[in-house]
């Protein structure tokens, strides 16, 4: 039996807890070998890219793919996530994706700032102010004690709404500022979670001790960080290594001028795993790259699914085994 879910039922059965125990666990599993990521796959359209993604959880039994299509200038068609049981290969769900795609993108980027920043790190910079941002700010302040979070977004009117939203919902006090620089400056973690083409972070600002999360850029036209910044970085870590060889320019300048070779990127699942060491002083700077990967959405279905099952939530389809 399929069911289907649609945003509002993903809102109802999940939250960044949820998201957070379940990403965290994936990546532990990937870095033991037991969930496999394919890395996403672009096709042409004649006016836009489709894009397929698909990871296995071995250690669940399930298996998912989702299907999206961007039109040009990031115009966002439909998107959907389809869940399998891995025994029988019968099509569990079919999920709308957009929340919980921001629910896991912020996952994963709390998962790495648990990690991979300082302990007591508890000031914040965020580039962006835009959905995927909220989310951001949701898991960090659940893995660490956030005193002060500084924002910049181009649009005034939006930063100041994120500002005030984020201090009414998490208790944080929430400062909009007028720069990019201004809103890292002096920060123990930053997030950048834009659509830019030109770096929004340069190394020059970034100070000794610093975890960076740069979510925003998975096209290969979309750079959030400098070449220096990643110079400056002792540890960089991402959600697929062979993924983030060809969608993330901020990575591949680096390495074309000679200032990074790839055997320096590694496997967040690996750090999560504890087969690999992250941060290895108070001064280091480290880096988490996000693509937004396929094992972060089946580990996040597994769970919306099984929720969905317990209250009866959802759509139920007919028959569509064949």
């Amino acid at each position: 039996m399929t069911i289907f879910l649609n945003e509002a039922a993903v809102r109802q059965l999940v939250g960044m807890d949820d998201a957070l125990s379940a990403t965290e666990e994936v990546f532990r599993e990937a870095g033991s070998g037991t969930a496999i990521n394919v890395p996403r796959i672009r096709v042409p359209l004649n006016d836009g890219t489709l894009r397929i993604t698909a990871a296995a959880l071995n250690y669940r039994g399930f298996y998912g793919v989702k299907i999206s299509s961007t039109a040009v200038f990031g115009k966002n068609a439909g998107r959907v996530f389809c869940l399998y049981k891995e025994t029988t290969g019968e099509l569990c769900a079919i999920v709308q994706v957009f929340a919980m795609g921001a629910l896991r993108t912020g996952a994963a980027t709390g998962v790495a700032t648990k990690y991979l920043a300082n302990r007591d790190a508890g000031t914040l910079g965020v580039i962006g102010a835009g959905r995927q941002a909220k989310t951001q700010v949701e898991a960090i302040s659940k893995v660490r004690t956030i005193k002060e979070m500084r924002a910049f977004s181009p649009n005034a009117e939006s930063r100041k709404a994120f500002c005030d939203e984020t201090s009414r919902r998490l208790g944080i006090k929430a400062i909009p500022v007028n720069s990019a620089q201004e809103a890292v400056v002096n920060a123990d973690i930053i997030v950048t979670a834009t659509t830019s083409t030109q770096p929004v972070l340069l190394g020059d600002w970034i100070l000794p001790g610093t975890h960076v999360n740069a979510i925003g850029a998975n096209y290969e036209f979309r750079r959030e960080l400098d070449s220096a910044a990643v110079a400056r970085a002792n540890f960089i870590a991402t959600d697929d290594q062979e993924q983030v060889k060809y969608e993330s320019i901020e990575l591949i300048e680096p390495v074309q001028e000679g200032l990074l070779t790839w055997d320096k990127v590694h496997a967040l699942g690996d750090v999560v795993a504890g087969t690999r060491p992250g941060r290895m002083s108070a001064k280091d700077i480290t880096i988490y790259k996000s693509l937004g990967v396929a094992i972060e959405d089946v580990a996040l279905a597994v769970r919306v699914y099984e929720r969905a099952k317990q209250k009866g939530v959802g759509v139920t389809l007919p028959d569509l085994s064949g």
